[in-house]
């Protein structure tokens, strides 16, 4: 009966430190997790994160992975900017924007993932 509790306890200590470990990322995610900033986009729970993204002309985008799984960030046809990436969990892309305008893009895998770079 006492291997019995010390088998139950080690699984609660175990779980507790699984949450507590989890917890310090902003967004979940099989990666780790992933934070926006002013130049970078997440790609988390199947969805980008912000859109629209605004930058200013010159600006270097990065996108990063923070699902457990593979996104693409793929230009929209007409957008005026040509990429086509897969991306890895975990992974990055970065793409610099050079010209002012709007520029949609979506993921290749996921047709509900839809994103924009407004650049001024």
């Amino acid at each position: 009966m006492r291997l019995t509790h010390l088998c139950v306890a080690g699984t609660v200590t175990l779980v507790v430190a699984a949450v507590t470990a989890c917890s310090n990322s902003t967004y979940g995610g099989g990666s780790g997790g992933c934070t926006p900033t002013a130049t970078q986009v997440c790609m988390i729970n199947t969805a980008y994160s912000p859109t629209p993204l605004t930058v200013t002309h010159g600006t270097t985008v990065t996108w990063m992975n923070g699902d457990g799984f593979a996104h693409t960030v793929t230009n929209d046809a007409g957008s005026g900017e040509t990429f086509n990436t897969q991306v890895g969990a975990g992974g990055t892309f970065t793409h610099p924007f050079n010209t002012a305008g709007t520029f949609n893009y979506h993921c290749n895998i996921h047709s509900t993932m839809h994103g924009a770079i407004v650049v001024n």
